[in-house]
């Protein structure tokens, strides 16, 4: 009799070691997996910040030509325009350069420098003037795709929004009715563009620039002459370019 209870005892003993062993080896394993999954996850994680910011970093440089014209103010007499003629019979009088860098594949910021030459035509009725503005902007970049939500990683044709400040000089090169010329005029003002760009190789695209400039503080007119009070530190000019960007990106 008691040899049976002494031998029911050990059984139980031992089946509860067994257990216990069993729920230590499952909770090892648990922790085991855990741990692994754990490093698989980080691991992928870091990868893909690793992509993610090679992907982002990428800068570009971008040139430029086209035409630009002030369309206000000018002083009575004064105009750019030709008679009859479609931008100017499309006189190159505008050039600028720039760089470019995107945050991710939607947005960037963009600089740029540029200069402009404004003239009478010989063939409009205008007095004679000509006329030099440099000009200075900054820009954030937004690439209207990512509202398309295309499948593609990298689409030939993207559509940028554009829009940001610029600072911008004016200087008289010469004029009809002064002999001492004005030492020019400081302003600055707001700038917005849309730009259509098509990849025709691995690191170059064609790219037109459509923007338009509102000047604040202008106070010459666009043939360099004081503004009057009723146009006074106002100024408008609009801008058709196409150009060329190249990026800077080993990949």
């Amino acid at each position: 009799m008691l040899f049976n209870i002494l031998i029911k005892k050990l059984i139980k003993y031992i089946c509860e070691i067994v257990t216990t062993d069993i729920l230590f080896m499952k909770s090892n394993k648990f922790i085991i997996l855990f741990l692994l999954a754990g490093n698989i996850l980080f691991s992928q994680e870091k990868i893909d910040t690793t992509n993610t910011k090679s992907q982002s970093n990428k800068w570009s440089i971008e040139i430029e030509t086209g035409i630009s014209n002030g369309t206000r103010p000018y002083t009575k007499g004064y105009f750019s325009n030709e008679n009859n003629k479609l931008f100017n019979s499309f006189r190159l009088n505008t050039f600028g350069v720039g760089a470019r860098y995107n945050f991710n594949k939607s947005t960037g910021l963009k600089m740029d420098f540029a200069f402009d030459k404004f003239a009478n035509s010989v063939h409009s009725r205008s007095k004679p003037f000509e006329v030099a503005q440099y000009r200075t902007t900054i820009q954030g970049v937004f690439n209207l795709n990512s509202l398309l939500k295309s499948k593609k990683e990298n689409a030939k044709f993207n559509l940028l929004f554009h829009a940001g400040v610029h600072l911008a000089m004016l200087k008289p090169i010469k004029t009809d009715y002064s002999p001492v010329v004005s030492k020019g005029d400081n302003y600055g003002g707001i700038v917005l563009g849309i730009s259509p760009m098509l990849q025709i190789s691995k690191k170059t695209s064609l790219y037109f620039n459509f923007s338009s400039f509102s000047n604040y503080g202008q106070n010459l007119t666009w043939n360099g002459k004081h503004a009057e009070v009723s146009n006074n530190s106002n100024g408008h000019m609009v801008l058709g370019t196409f150009g060329l960007s190249f990026a800077l990106d080993k990949k």
